[in-house]
């Protein structure tokens, strides 16, 4: 009663003017970075949005998140609808400069199926830097998703920037989790969860952790056990939040008390399906959030028994290899790529330019390649069409026709926390992008074939019966990771995967 009590007090103190009502199917509003203090307003406030009447709650589903955060993207946090039955997808969001009581619309658009299973969304309106809304003709094409209905969302939108002679495109990359309802464990809960790397090199706190989750009323309590890449424990956390029906839909806030200060503000959904995503406002700068990290986090539930690794990696996957540091201009922005894993084997023809590299550099060239991949590897890439200057990423052709120039070697799973693979290790070989195998990164200290192998951490849990994979590797692991830029010097970057298993 004591947390409802101080969320109430401060809904009056706005006037209202950003509750919302308990249903679940409504179009739910975003909101910008700046406008994150307006958030927890109560359902119990007494006035409702006047929405239309919603279609069939089977045939629409809400999501929140965004912990995903790129320079001038105008979607650090988001809430977006899936419209199955008109096959639409909108997002909205309350603007900085904004006064008035109902949320502006960011994006719209129509989205259809592909034989590889990504969404491709067509943008008849998109989010400008400004987060103005404007008509697009034609539509704006290139952004994709990737959607467990009911439970969560891998995506990357567009966003469109004034520059020059006419607008750019650039990544406006987010992960959702289903928001219908506040969390209801009946018993202490456990998670596990990575954190998102930032666009930034340094101020790193954690990587990746074991949350415990228990919930009293509208309390959310999280004790957290963080880590660094290296199975280098971090300070445990213990802190409480406060779940309410928010404009953004059943969010928990941490701190309770951090209406008035949008820096510090942690917004965290707890799905159903438990799928787990957390948006820090403050991307690391307002303290270690819930979570030990300070940067958005993405989760699974701690499987009750240890996965199994040969069904893992026998499986295929699809999703999204996120380098926020990757600033290389191409047609297509590639801080965020669509990719598929699992088509390929490592003895496959089409990852031969990967594994040329990788063994060109383990014990000889440019030594960047300490082990080679074990038997607890999967393999993939991006999708890359065309060639040159009309290359794009684009993921609706044929399965399998993605490239093979990554590879995830899970390693052992931890004894004692199911689903968690600390010391996993991804390789990048002279074929990612911005080059191929016909013009490959070549390291300027031989000349020869460039390949590169960093440490990471992965999460494995199962989400609807689906296994979802999430990896992290940080900058300040050691070795850093490095990918090539256009100068041919590796550099060290922050690196995410995030992957939804697809059907066989």
């Amino acid at each position: 009663m004591g947390l409802a009590r101080r969320a109430y007090t401060f809904c009056q103190s706005v006037e209202n003017i950003f509750c919302f009502g308990r249903r679940r199917t409504q179009v739910l509003p975003t909101v910008l970075l700046g406008f994150s203090c307006v958030l927890l307003a109560l359902s119990g406030c007494g006035q409702s949005a006047q929405t239309a009447t919603p279609a069939a709650a089977p045939q629409v589903d809400t999501y929140f998140g965004g912990p995903f955060s790129v320079s001038g993207s105008a979607l650090p946090q988001s809430s977006s609808t899936f419209n199955h039955s008109a096959n639409q997808v909108s997002i909205s969001a309350f603007i900085s400069t904004q006064t008035a009581q109902v949320p502006t619309q960011i994006m719209n658009g129509t989205y259809g199926s592909s034989a590889t299973g990504f969404l491709k969304i067509t943008e008849n309106f998109a989010s400008t830097g400004s987060g103005v809304l404007a008509a697009e003709n034609p539509p704006v094409a290139g952004a994709w998703a990737l959607e467990i209905p009911g439970a969560g969302v891998l995506a990357n939108f567009l966003d469109l920037h004034s520059a020059g002679s006419g607008p750019t495109v650039s990544a406006g990359p987010a992960a959702m989790a289903e928001n219908s309802s506040c969390p209801n464990f009946s018993t202490q809960t456990p998670f596990i969860y990575v954190t998102v790397p930032r666009p930034s090199l340094t101020g790193d706190t954690a990587d990746y952790g074991i949350v415990n989750i228990s919930v009293q009323g509208a309390a959310v309590n999280f004790s957290a056990t963080p880590f660094l890449i290296g199975s280098v424990a971090r300070p445990a956390t213990t802190v409480t939040g406060g779940c309410s029906i928010s404009n953004l839909g059943a969010l928990t806030a941490y701190p309770l008390n951090s209406f008035g200060t949008p820096a510090n503000l942690e917004l965290i959904s707890i799905g159903a399906s438990n799928f787990l995503v957390s948006s820090s406002a403050n991307a690391g700068l307002g303290g270690p959030g819930a979570f030990g990290g300070g940067s958005g986090v993405i989760g699974v539930a701690k499987p009750s028994a240890a996965v199994d690794v040969n069904a893992v990696t026998g499986a295929k996957y699809n999703g999204f290899f996120y380098d926020p540091l990757n600033r290389v201009v191409e047609n297509y922005d590639i801080t965020a790529l669509a990719s598929s894993f699992g088509d390929n084997a490592a003895t496959s023809m089409a990852c031969s330019t990967l594994q040329s590299s990788l063994m060109a550099n383990n014990g000889q060239g440019a030594r960047t390649v300490p082990v080679l991949p074990s038997a607890t590897t999967i393999y993939g890439g991006e999708y890359i069409t065309g060639t040159g200057s009309n290359a794009v990423n684009d993921p609706t052709g044929a399965v399998g026709s993605e490239n093979c120039d990554v590879a995830i070697d899970l390693g052992m799973q931890d004894s004692t926390n199911n689903g968690l693979f600390p010391n996993a290790t991804v390789f990048v070989g002279s074929n990612f992008p911005p080059f191929s195998a016909a013009n490959p990164w070549n390291c300027p200290s031989t000349g020869a074939a460039c390949a590169v192998s960093f440490p990471a951490t992965a999460v494995v849990g199962k989400v609807q019966g689906q296994y979802v994979i999430f990896v992290v590797a940080s900058a300040g692991s050691s070795p850093a990771a490095q990918l090539p830029d256009t100068s041919n010097i590796s550099q060290p970057q922050p690196v995410g995967i995030y992957l939804f298993q697809r059907a066989q």
